[in-house]
């Protein structure tokens, strides 16, 4: 399995891999029998994320390490796998490091001299003539420093455009993060609903025992046997039973039960503020302004053009000058 950075459409065969918090992105050569965890050992290697703090999503679904891709369609051209660092996710959590980005500057060439750049008309008496070298020089002076700014400009705008990308994936990370916690708060507000239905059916039962245990040792108490089954120690029902053994776990029933009841209460508060925090998380998305990112990295590319135009007349400029030099007065 090797792995590179990926430019567009995905190949037959490969698996496209982002990591969420840089937007940086891989192409996995891999087939339907390759297992989840070696991706994630793939991933370890190339992003650095250790295999036990990967979370993997594609689209709603969470990736198991056990399974092979084949169980969730993949590899697939037209779906993406997202690589969460776990300890990112966490509240406090610091942000990951800031993105480098190395431009390699080239230095200008130096302003012309004429000792070093000697021209047959640099002793001509007529000073129109004698002018003509240093205008020469200039002229390639500036097509030599406009070819190093070009360039320095163009690598600058391929960062942009790579840097955009990869907050492209960011935001798309974003979206299948979302989605993957609305299911899985949908599931776990379906088991609390189904786990408080039961527990208040169960809650009534047993309060109802508790509160009635007087009455029912009365009852026992108040039920006399029949003669011919009294005997010294057996007069009624209650006399069958170990009186102070019964009150003994009527009264460990009931602090359980209310030990019970306040864990619950605490469950329902906890599970009040997931709720209130997954709603306030979906209810105030804070825009992402990719969209206007783009449109101000393509609305630059017209200057990019005109530089590139610039340099274009002045190589033809150039090569003419070269080719037809001026006539040689005497």
């Amino acid at each position: 399995m090797s792995s590179s950075l990926t430019e567009s459409l995905i190949p037959e065969g490969k698996l496209l891999v982002h990591i969420a918090e840089n937007g940086h992105s891989f192409e996995l050569d891999c087939d339907e029998t390759t297992l989840v965890e070696a991706v994630m050992q793939s991933i370890e290697l190339a992003a650095g994320i250790h295999f036990n703090d990967q979370l993997v999503l594609c689209a709603d679904m969470k990736l198991e390490p056990q399974r092979p891709l084949s169980a969730y369609k993949l590899p697939s051209s037209d779906r993406e796998v997202f690589i969460f660092n776990k300890p990112r996710l966490q509240t406090n959590s610091p942000p990951p490091p800031p993105e480098q980005v190395d431009i390699v500057e080239v230095s200008e060439p130096r302003p012309p001299a004429s000792s070093s750049d000697p021209h047959p008309l640099d002793d001509a008496s007529d000073p129109a003539l004698k002018a003509l070298p240093s205008y020469e020089r200039q002229f390639r002076y500036h097509c030599q420093r406009g070819h190093v700014i070009y360039n320095r400009t163009l690598a600058k705008f391929d960062h942009c455009e790579r840097l955009l990308r990869e907050q492209k994936v960011q935001e798309r990370a974003l979206e299948v993060a979302r989605g993957n916690l609305d299911q899985y708060y949908r599931m776990i507000h379906q088991n609390c609903s189904e786990f408080m239905k039961r527990y208040k059916q169960q809650h009534r039962f047993h309060s109802d025992l508790l509160a009635n245990f007087e009455k029912d040792m009365h009852k026992l108490r108040s039920t006399k046997l029949h003669p011919t089954l009294q005997t010294a120690t057996r007069k009624c029902l209650l006399d069958f039973v170990k009186e102070d053994n019964l009150r003994k776990s009527a009264e460990n029933c009931n602090g359980s039960h209310r030990q019970f009841e306040n864990k619950v209460v605490q469950f329902n508060q906890m599970f009040a503020d997931v709720k209130r925090r997954v709603e306030d998380l979906f209810t105030s998305r804070a825009p992402f302004p990719i969209r206007n990112l783009e449109l101000t990295i393509k609305e630059h590319q017209r200057y990019l053009n005109e530089q590139k135009s610039i340099m274009q007349s002045l190589r033809f400029a150039l090569l003419v000058y070269t080719f037809f030099p001026p006539i040689h007065l005497k």
